[in-house]
């Protein structure tokens, strides 16, 4: 009995990062985190595996304008979510150009394990 649950921890002490590490999560984005770009339409991020659409997305905030100290944050309404068709990539996509600003990405993407992750990064439109 004492072999067995001995056994039993080893695995699991073993096994747990693995089981962890699967969790979905960004492994590149368009414009990259911490990047300072020129005006673009459309926001990019890439998933370790594929995702669950319905059950994932993402939001755009201007967190700051050049020129207006108290600006508070806006969500840029309007984006159209498209998904590649591996599910790994979603692709939000604005009718107009981001304006000069610092804007933060907030994403959640469940992947075939069902548990829902989440994240955020910023750039900064020049």
């Amino acid at each position: 009995m004492y072999k067995v649950s001995l056994l039993a921890a080893a695995f699991s002490l073993v096994a747990a990062p693995t089981i962890a590490s699967a969790h979905t999560h960004v492994v590149a984005s368009s414009p990259a985190a911490n990047a300072a770009v020129a005006p673009m339409t459309a926001v990019s991020i890439t998933f370790n595996e594929r995702t669950v659409p319905a059950f994932s997305g993402a939001d755009v905030v201007m967190t700051a304008m050049p020129g207006m100290a108290g600006h508070a944050p806006m969500k840029l309404n309007g984006m159209r979510p498209t998904w590649s068709v591996d599910g790994k990539r979603l692709t939000l996509t604005a009718a107009r150009p981001f304006p000069r600003g610092t804007y933060r990405v907030s994403w959640h993407a469940a992947g075939t394990d069902t548990h829902r992750m989440q994240g955020n990064y910023s750039f900064t439109v020049r």
